[in-house]
């Protein structure tokens, strides 16, 4: 529990208001009462001592008279009953002789009035008044009787008053803390009741309004809670929905999705269920042509055509189940779509609603005067078997649509092998990235020869993954693995410092050739990508104009005013700009003649094809002889016959590449290459002079 839970649990569980305002009135009623009583206490103690005072002295002074003529007549038994007489009357304690000594002569009892008055005679003793709270002492006129006496009459009369104005106090009193009682608890009951209705906020985000008829502050307070409550619930709905749904579109987001399928795994009573990820490969690019506001449009009529299908192959598929229980649709992120459909027959069902549901969606549709195909791909898990919660459903899903994608199927659904080469690629990756924190990435070097001398006038610096213990991971491995997990990037850069300082060093042994360094997407994504070349050449001391960066034409087409910026310092400063992969891509002529090129490099599938493609030839002669007209350099790359090299020398090719001439090899065996090759040239060369 919180420490906010806590400090309010303990107010609740402390006396309510209604209490703490009896109590508190109570206590100052207690003290108010206790101050009247004491001060009327105290006027009527003064007043009786005063009235008693008179009296006892009054009485006392007759007594003392009465018992001086006693003793002058030697009367004892007069002076007896004068005392005795005093103390029954008026309230007064009754007399008792005492002698000087302290003993006890005689009192109002004593029938020996002869011994009584001998004493009086022979000791001159006194009587004494010693009870009562009154009290004076008088003496006979003649000065030989001497008295005390008190009195009790005025502490019963005192008694009497102070019990009656404290019941009549208190009576009024307990009236008044019951009339407080009511008060509070009128003003206790609409506080609770609001009270009641913020814990209900707090707690449940909801409350029923508050319906209070007080007539004052309590029910202008109750309005402007119940119009607090109203925004916070619509607040908290307008939140949910942003929560759980799709902006751009309304339907169900990942997380609404991942709750649905959640409901559907724990509620499913047996029941074999479908999850299909559906993704529409083109929807990014269309986008991106026809600009947000034609998007958002463009939307709007998708999902209502992926809405549209999903409910008339329901009405095909699920005959039974589709009223009732219908599949529920999902936008996941981008152009990925969940279908959470909650029950079928078998898998058998289940492959026939994908099929029917990516052919529907592969077929055109007209929108502003276009056809468009969205080319839809879709993955597949079975409930519960594929996945016992909704991530682990979903994360299958989405193996099963990447399988689909990279086998150009339109549908698959997920298989336990898919898991196990998830596994596998997962691990894989944690060893290409433990590799690059070893520097186990190493730039190999395939010559470049030209083709009218035979010399190797330079290098491709090609990346390879070497292991401590000498072997070698594939190149078709490890490359397309780095471009799926974005690691590309980073090999890329290592390759690049790498082969500098290769060119560097090779130059300074007095061999100074070229360097061609493959540019990834990764790398020319980067802003500072420029900079980054430009330092690289620098810390390894390496002359730009030994430099030629190998751009492919999907990446340098895609966006020609960015890489027009990034290229020409490069080009200022030396560095040649190769255009690799020439032919392949989707090349706009207009674009080629704008960007800053040096070099086209035919692509080895149209070399390889000389002998197996009539059109071969006549398209990597249109390509020379473009190239010719633009003064371009040609490398054709992929040779591996002698018979390829001829044909590309005899039509006017510049420079040839491929395993005719070697393999990719490392810095020391590609020097060693060239100065074997060099030396053979050259003592060629002097025999047939």
């Amino acid at each position: 529990m919180s420490e906010e839970v806590e400090t309010s649990a303990k107010v609740r569980k402390g006396p309510g208001l209604t209490a703490r305002f009896v109590l508190a009135f109570c206590g100052l009623f207690l003290v108010f009462g206790s101050g009247v009583v004491f001060t009327v206490w105290e006027s009527d103690q003064r007043a009786a001592e005063a009235r008693a005072r008179l009296l006892l002295d009054d009485r006392a002074l007759t007594l003392a008279e009465q018992m001086d003529e006693a003793l002058a007549a030697s009367d004892g038994a007069s002076a007896q009953t004068a005392a005795n007489g005093l103390g029954r009357r008026h309230g007064m304690v009754a007399v008792r002789l005492v002698a000087r000594d302290g003993s006890l002569l005689a009192d109002g009892e004593d029938p020996d009035a002869r011994r009584i008055m001998d004493r009086l005679a022979t000791g001159g003793e006194r009587f004494v008044m010693e009870k009562g709270l009154a009290a004076t002492t008088v003496s006979s006129a003649s000065g030989r009787v001497f008295v005390t006496a008190t009195s009790r009459s005025l502490r019963q009369g005192f008694h009497g008053s102070a019990a009656l104005i404290a019941s009549v106090f208190f009576g009024f009193g307990a009236l008044a803390a019951l009339i407080a009682w009511f008060m509070a608890r009128s003003i206790a009951q609409p506080l609770r009741k609001l009270t009641a209705m913020a814990d209900m906020l707090r707690d449940k985000n909801a409350a029923q309004p508050l319906d209070l008829k007080t007539g004052d502050e309590l029910e202008t307070l109750a309005r402007a809670f119940n119009a607090m409550a109203e925004k916070v619930q619509a607040n908290m709905r307008r939140l949910q929905r942003m929560a759980y749904s799709d902006t751009a579109t309304g339907l169900p987001n990942h997380e609404r999705f991942t709750r649905d399928v959640t409901d559907f795994l724990s509620n499913r009573h047996d029941e074999v269920g479908a999850l299909f990820v559906v993704r529409l490969d083109r929807l990014d690019r269309i986008f991106d042509a026809i600009g947000q506001d034609a998007g958002d449009e463009l939307l709007t009529r998708i999902v209502g055509r992926l809405s549209s299908a999903v409910r008339a192959i329901d009405r095909m598929v699920r005959t039974e189940h589709c009223t009732a229980r219908p599949s529920q649709l999902a936008r996941l992120r981008g152009g990925d779509f969940g279908v959470l459909t909650p029950r079928f027959r078998g898998q058998e069902d289940a492959a026939r609603f994908a099929q029917l549901l990516a052919s529907a969606l592969n077929q055109p549709f007209d929108w502003r005067e276009h056809k468009l195909v969205l080319g839809a791909a879709i993955g597949a898990a079975l409930l519960p078997q594929d996945g016992a919660d909704a991530d682990t459903a979903i994360r299958h899903a989405m193996l099963a649509l990447t399988a689909a994608r990279s086998d150009n199927g339109r549908m698959k659904f997920f298989t336990k092998a898919l898991d196990r080469e998830a596994n596998a690629q997962l691990a894989f990756e944690r060893e290409m990235r433990a590799a690059l924190e070893r520097n186990e990435f190493k730039a190999f070097f395939q010559p470049k020869v030209d083709l009218l001398s035979g010399r190797v006038i330079g290098a491709e610096a090609l990346a390879r993954w070497v292991k401590p213990d000498r072997t070698m991971v594939s190149p078709g491995r490890f490359i397309p693995a780095a471009e799926e997990n974005g690691l590309i990037g980073s090999i890329s850069e290592v390759i690049l410092r790498d082969a500098c300082w290769k060119a560097a060093s090779w130059a300074r042994e007095g061999f100074p050739l070229s360097v061609a360094i493959n540019i990834s997407p990764l790398q020319f994504a980067d802003e500072r990508f420029t900079d980054k070349i430009l330092r690289s050449m620098a810390e390894a001391g390496l002359s730009p104009d030994r430099v030629e960066l190998e751009i492919t034409e999907s990446v340098a087409l895609e966006n020609p005013e960015r890489a027009l910026r990034l290229l020409e310092p490069l080009r200022e400063v030396g560095v040649k700009v190769s255009l690799d992969d020439f032919g392949c891509g989707h090349s706009s002529l207009a674009s080629l003649t704008r960007l800053p090129f040096d070099i086209i490099k035919i692509d080895q599938q149209f070399v390889r094809a000389l002998a197996k493609d009539r059109h071969a030839p006549a398209i990597i002669e249109m390509i020379l002889a473009m190239a010719a007209s633009l003064d371009y350099t040609v490398v054709a790359e992929g040779i591996e016959t002698e018979q390829e090299a001829d044909f590309l020398r005899r039509r006017g090719c510049q420079i040839g590449q491929g395993f005719l001439w070697g393999a990719a090899m490392p810095a020391t065996e590609f020097l060693q290459f060239n100065a074997a090759r060099s030396g053979a040239i050259s003592g060629g060369q002097r025999g047939v002079a």
